[in-house]
């Protein structure tokens, strides 16, 4: 009696595991789908047509896990173009499974004011740059950017591997509330090691995502839209990658082309323009990293497939959720 009871406990253990690597392959096996699938039509990242099928994959992929930059652009929230839930779940054809996306850069920078002091008509800022590799400190190159009211200041500096560095960067006084500072951070022993973040001095903090969006600054396929219908002038456009910039004047019918810049970068685009003759600077990202899309899985069980993938050249982590297969 006692020898058939432990029998049937450990059969049925075994029926429960089996079922729940069958559930797993069958999850990873639609994750795998969905990343390494171009899905269709086979460009529907690069205009705002949806998508009759799911798929992340650039087209013209050479390698596994290379993802389109417009596809994944569209999941963001912060663009016009963005699918909704509604759509990513009928797009995904899930009809019984729960999905989430998350995007986010690999390698982490986090920045920190630690004195500032006026002379004559300018402010001086100097921050603390730490560079964090999964949560170890890396050593970086770091190239920075500053606009303030179309005042601009580049700096350079490498942060040590003990993971920290100081740059000190200048801005007219007036201007201060304006002013943003974009640091991208590149490895030495991988150039696709490439993030970026925003410092706003007019906030006096770090941004990961804008925090102004009047604009409503929307890259896809190479072009820049951004909403005037609140009266707002474009005056300029500043283009920024890890080694490149660029600067477009007076951008017409609230369109802007972005420029191909060669490197292994993300790109970082910072608008400046008035409204009712106030001037504001508002921006963003390309791709508009990072994002979470889809389901929050509040109170529910998920099943998180991670990969390393790659997104115009530039190493990311993406965290794809499925829920509970429904009966």
């Amino acid at each position: 009696m006692i020898a058939t009871a432990f029998l049937g406990t450990t059969l049925q253990a075994r029926i429960d595991s089996t079922q729940d690597l069958n559930k797993d392959s069958y999850l990873r096996a639609i994750a795998d789908r969905i990343v390494t699938n171009a899905g269709s039509p086979h460009d529907w990242g690069k205009s705002d047509k949806l998508p009759s099928d799911l798929g992340l994959a650039l087209n013209s992929a050479t390698s596994v896990y290379e993802l389109d930059i417009d596809k994944i652009s569209r999941l963001s929230n912060l663009n016009i173009y963005s699918l909704s839930h509604l759509e990513l779940a009928a797009a995904s054809k899930l009809s019984n499974i729960a999905l989430g996306i998350e995007v986010s850069q690999i390698m982490t920078i986090n920045l920190e004011q630690t004195n500032t002091y006026t002379a004559g008509a300018d402010t001086y800022s100097t921050l603390a740059v730490s560079t964090y590799l999964e949560s170890k400190p890396v050593e970086a190159n770091l190239q920075c950017y500053l606009i303030a009211q179309n005042y601009q200041y580049n700096a350079t500096a490498t942060v040590t591997e003990s993971g920290t560095a100081e740059i000190t960067v200048h801005y007219p006084t007036a201007a201060a509330d304006d002013a943003l500072l974009v640091v991208f951070a590149n490895v030495p022993f991988d150039e696709r090691l490439t993030s970026y973040t925003i410092y706003n001095f007019g906030n006096g903090s770090q941004e990961t995502t804008p925090t102004s969006t009047t604009l409503s600054l929307s890259p896809l396929n190479y072009s820049l839209s951004f909403n005037q219908t609140a009266g707002a002038s474009v005056q300029k456009v500043y283009t920024f990658s890890y080694a490149h910039q660029y600067t477009t004047t007076s951008p017409q019918d609230g369109q802007c082309v972005i420029p191909h810049l060669i490197d292994h970068s993300p790109i970082v685009l910072i608008v400046c323009a008035q409204l009712d003759g106030q001037y504001f600077q508002e921006w963003t990202s390309y791709p508009q990293i990072p994002l979470t899309a889809g389901s929050s899985f509040a109170n529910s069980e998920r099943h998180v497939f991670s990969s390393m993938v790659t997104i115009n050249g530039v190493l990311y982590k993406l965290n794809l959720s499925l829920g509970d297969v429904n009966p």
